[in-house]
């Protein structure tokens, strides 16, 4: 079965499969995923689709919120279950779509905006039976949470790719929903997205077209538009409710290997004799205020807040930076 891409779909793909655009995981031949943290690019995706390399998707963005939840089901039943689930789901007006996986299957959800985490768990997590893992696993809150397999890569592991599957009742089997990748992809474009039920409490963010549609430059960021209606996709007023609500740990540890004390090496290098901080004298540590200090080199004799630290390491202005963050491109 062959993919059939053309650059004409990037943005249909990444409108439905990328929540998080900022970073993303890349699968290696064992099966396991290592986290790359750089942003995706559309070159990125277009190697995906093509069987270049495999990438996984953390099914929250950086503001925790989710465009789908997948049931994944890693047993030699694995489909026979999911087809259950899809039932279940189907008879409370829920379209769900199954696709094949490595060791059984996955059961998209597909939303018809974006809400949060914990949103999705408390709606969708009771249709999950037992031994079925259900994403995203976390609230909104933990890090970055867990991934999976962006649909029609390659698993490096099995050397294989999965179709989505479909119910033939005169075969009485699960059969491709069509002969190519592109066809599937085309095929889930125009199909139904499930919507909150009235007795949930749920926050839309509903994005008529969530991704920039630069199709053609190898090497331009995926950047999501913020001309979001309904609720705003950013939930911090200023750079100190931010700050606030940061993890430095967290934060600046995407950025530097720190140990369990919170020492690494200082990544700016210019204080530091022959360029490299080669002892480690950076330090990361609670801060005593919503926007005290959290980071300091003992080299340089410099340190500051979540905010300066992210603007000195990316290079960017106060402005700048803000925009950044509000936007989703630096998290």
């Amino acid at each position: 079965m062959t993919s059939g891409f053309s650059d004409d779909l990037l943005p249909q793909f990444a409108g439905m499969f990328l929540n998080r655009t900022d970073d993303y995981a890349v699968q290696r031949d064992s099966g396991r995923y290592v986290r790359v943290g750089s942003p995706l690019t559309w070159g990125i995706v277009r190697a995906h689709l093509q069987g270049e390399q495999t990438i996984g998707t953390y099914v929250m963005n950086a503001y925790g919120l989710c465009r789908f939840v997948v049931f994944d089901a890693d047993a030699d039943d694995g489909l026979a279950v999911l087809l259950g689930v899809q039932a279940g789901l189907a008879n409370d007006g829920v379209s769900s779509y199954l696709e094949a996986s490595r060791r059984g299957g996955h059961l998209w959800v597909l939303l018809d905006g974006m809400y949060r985490a914990s949103e999705v768990r408390r709606w969708l997590l009771p249709y999950c039976p037992a031994g079925v893992e259900f994403y995203p696993k976390q609230d909104e809150g933990c890090g970055y949470g867990s991934l999976i397999r962006l649909p029609f890569g390659v698993h490096r592991r099995s050397g294989c790719w999965y179709p989505f599957l479909v119910w033939d009742e005169h075969q009485e089997q699960v059969v491709p929903v069509a002969e190519t990748a592109a066809g599937m992809l085309q095929w889930l474009a125009i199909s139904e997205r499930a919507r909150f039920p009235s007795s949930v409490q749920a926050a839309p963010v509903a994005c008529s077209a969530p991704y920039a549609e630069q199709r053609t430059r190898q090497h331009t960021p995926i950047v999501s538009h913020s001309s979001c209606a309904t609720v705003p996709t950013f939930p911090y007023a200023s750079i100190r409710d931010w700050c606030q609500a940061q993890d430095p740990f967290t934060v600046i540890g995407r950025y530097v290997a720190l140990n369990a004390s919170g020492l690494g090496h200082c990544p700016f290098t210019e204080h530091h004799r022959h360029g490299a901080d080669r002892h480690p004298s950076f330090r990361v540590y609670p801060p005593r205020s919503a926007t005290g200090s959290c980071w300091y080199c003992y080299t340089s004799e410099h340190g500051g807040n979540v905010f300066d630290f992210l603007s000195r390491y990316h290079g960017l202005d106060a402005r700048t930076l803000w925009r950044s963050i509000q936007s989703g491109d630096i998290a």
